[in-house]
């Protein structure tokens, strides 16, 4: 019999998507004696769990028809009821505090004044989100909770490309100054602001790429209406094969990420994962990123991105004597694994 059952939502099922979950679950099944099931309301209600394990409670307040979200909603919460009451564990990490796009008001209060009443331990992915999180949530305070960062995905794509063949594969010139944004694009990351701050600069040699889908047509139509008649920026605005991500990021000279709002960003350990420099509002835990892996890595900026501060920080990306490979020893799914299990065995033994 395993000596610890746990039940992941997710816990492989958005591979495709996002590989966190897959890389965290598959090295704590390594572990002897650990078994993640993959949630549905059926396994939390029916079934014999020690510990569930939620991700990203509130995706379901981002349905827009209200009669859906409710419903997904209520499910949720009583199916997380109803394994606490068979003696289920509930243990949130909290990727986010609050949905990046709220469409009903008075359903995301009524879900933030149930769920965290539901949850018996809580996981950061940093120590500036475990302290925020518990100023904003009284009941994180009475709970344990753990700092467990955010994994490297070094071995969740396929091999690094080399940077000329790359650069030669999407017809880009060797020496362009080449800035890149990577990943699912939503309303918060401001990516429209970020084309149109590009535009400014007038930089003749200089290529934006844009690369991963729009969450709405409207965002979509928004950043080629930004992009429109600039023969530097490049969009690829569908989601992008785990084979060709290597490629754009081997391409570039510097991520840009210029979110609006931000508390952690797996697009930013992407970039580090595959050695590429990261340019980040000085928000949520990016200061704290900058502090881990250094400042040869991570650039922050307060306030709003401008067409200066892209010039500074490409000059910033070319120019600085860094080692080849980003410091992520640190970050490694195996020592996660064990540091969430740490967590598990202190909410359990406060039974």
């Amino acid at each position: 019999m395993p000596s610890l059952r746990v039940l992941a939502w997710p816990a492989f099922d958005n591979k495709t998507g996002n590989p966190y979950n897959r890389l965290l679950y598959s090295a704590m099944e390594q572990k002897e004696g650990v078994v993640v099931d993959e949630f549905t309301p059926r396994r939390a209600i029916q079934g014999r769990y020690d510990i569930i394990h939620v991700h990203w409670p509130d995706d379901f307040l981002s349905f827009e028809p209200w009669w859906r979200a409710s419903a997904y909603v209520a499910g949720q919460l009583a199916a997380l009821f109803a394994a606490r009451r068979r003696g289920s564990r509930v243990v949130w990490t909290g990727h986010d505090l609050g949905p990046h796009e709220s469409h009903h008001p008075r359903l995301e209060r009524a879900f933030w004044s149930t769920f965290p009443k539901l949850v018996d331990g809580f996981i950061s992915l940093s120590r500036d989100g475990l302290a925020t999180a518990r100023r904003t949530i009284d009941r994180l305070r009475d709970i344990p909770g753990a700092v467990v960062p955010h994994g490297h995905y070094r071995e969740a794509y396929p091999p690094p490309h080399e940077r000329d063949d790359a650069r030669a594969n999407l017809g880009l010139h060797r020496d362009a100054p080449v800035l890149l944004f990577a990943g699912r694009i939503r309303p918060y990351k401001n990516v429209p602001h970020l084309v149109r701050t590009f535009r400014q600069w007038g930089e003749s040699d200089a290529r934006l790429l844009v690369v991963g889908e729009p969450s709405t047509r409207t965002l979509r139509e928004s950043i080629k209406m930004a992009a429109q008649r600039d023969s530097r920026i490049r969009l690829d605005l569908r989601f992008i094969p785990d084979d060709l991500m290597p490629r754009y990021l081997a391409a570039s000279d510097l991520v840009v990420l210029p979110y609006d709002h931000i508390l952690h960003s797996g697009s930013a350990l992407l970039a580090l994962s595959f050695d590429r420099p990261v340019l980040v509002p000085d928000r949520g835990a990016m200061s704290e990123l900058r502090r881990h892996v250094g400042a040869d890595w991570v650039r922050t900026y307060e306030e709003t991105l401008t067409p200066k501060r892209l010039r500074e920080a490409i000059d910033w990306a070319e120019d600085t004597d860094r080692p080849e490979h980003a410091p992520l020893d640190q970050l490694e799914w195996p020592v996660l694994a064990q540091q969430t299990l740490d967590l598990y065995r202190e909410v359990l033994s406060g039974e």
